[in-house]
């Protein structure tokens, strides 16, 4: 009995298909040794959302530290902690990358005094106005 050429090319198609839809994130090669190395895709969703999360919250409180200066604290200096905090969060969401991570990793920074350090109050040192 003779199978048309048509259904060899559908199985085929059908097991290509199943195969490719049953793999995991993973890719598999051969290094240069001879052996199979299967690798695995990070998914840097949580992370990307929660660096999104906290630059909002930096960003929402450096304007309202813009637009009610703090009597111990000169523009210049303001300036300078906001653009330090800036280059924090950018290396926290940096090493996050790099370790896989799916939240931001802590601060290296030392709190200041004022209370915001990773942005947990707003800004203020009560955590209120």
């Amino acid at each position: 009995m003779r199978i048309p050429s048509s259904l060899h090319l559908l199985t085929a198609c059908s097991t290509l298909v199943l195969f490719t839809a049953c793999s995991s994130n993973q890719a598999r090669h051969t290094n240069d040794d001879g052996y199979s190395v299967t690798t695995a895709t990070w998914d840097s969703g949580p992370l990307d959302r929660n660096y999104q999360s906290e630059r909002t919250s930096m960003e929402a409180r450096h304007r309202d530290e813009m637009q009610h200066a703090r009597p111990d604290e000169s523009a210049d200096q303001r300036d300078q902690r906001q653009t330090a905090e800036n280059a924090d969060l950018e290396d926290r969401y940096t090493r996050g990358k790099q370790q896989h991570s799916n939240t931001l990793p802590p601060s290296n920074r030392q709190d200041d005094g004022h209370g915001h350090d990773n942005g947990g109050n707003n800004g203020h040192p009560s955590g209120a106005r």
